[in-house]
């Protein structure tokens, strides 16, 4: 496992190795930086989707399957339909407070605008290394303007959150953000994928 170092997010045994065996030989740098990127618990939720696909995917009031859209989609009954998604940051943010917890919102916000839904609340939840060190306070003011300049500047407010300060956070805090929006059916067409 030459060549690994704490930049690239992989399991220096199985993870190198399965590169290994995919390319036939050594990567390059290059190569581990797509490979790092993707297999990434951000991009591939490599060390949570154990937990998350234990999450109920069905019911008599969903419109949109969970996983099926970029949304989770919600029958409120006479034709209001509330749309949410909630997604993590964490690495985006940590290298680049600001504007890593911002594009997580804008994310989250654009996911609920692909369902045709007007996103109306923001929520988020936030763990961040010792209070009293520079990295957190830089880190704390970064994400925390980024999150509410983001979702305020088109108007929709962040109405609740939480924080919490634990020495393991200190060099990757947690960034959770949550974005709730609603749509009328009667007036819209709920979109979803087809496979042809």
């Amino acid at each position: 496992s030459s060549g690994i170092n704490a930049e690239w997010p992989l399991r220096p045994g199985e993870e190198f190795d399965k590169i290994q065996e995919i390319l036939g030989r050594v990567p390059n740098i290059t190569e581990l930086s797509i490979y790092s990127a993707m297999w990434s618990e951000h991009c591939s939720y490599k060390n949570s989707i154990k937990y998350l696909k234990t999450l109920p995917k069905k019911g008599d009031h969903l419109l949109v399957e969970a996983g099926e859209e970029n949304a989770g989609l919600v029958d409120l009954g006479d034709g209001i339909a509330c749309a949410f998604k909630i997604e993590s940051h964490n690495h985006p943010s940590a290298l680049e407070p600001y504007q890593g917890a911002a594009t997580g919102v804008g994310g989250i916000n654009r996911d609920i605008f692909t369902m045709g839904a007007r996103p109306i609340a923001q929520m988020n939840s936030l763990r961040f290394g010792k209070l009293g060190s520079k990295r957190t306070k830089w880190l704390v003011d970064g994400i925390t303007k980024g999150i509410g300049d983001y979702g305020n500047s088109f108007g929709v407010p962040t109405v609740g959150g939480e924080i919490y300060f634990e020495e393991s956070y200190d060099q990757n805090p947690l960034v959770n953000a949550f974005s709730v929006g609603i749509i009328n059916t009667k007036k819209k067409k709920v979109p979803t994928a087809t496979l042809r």
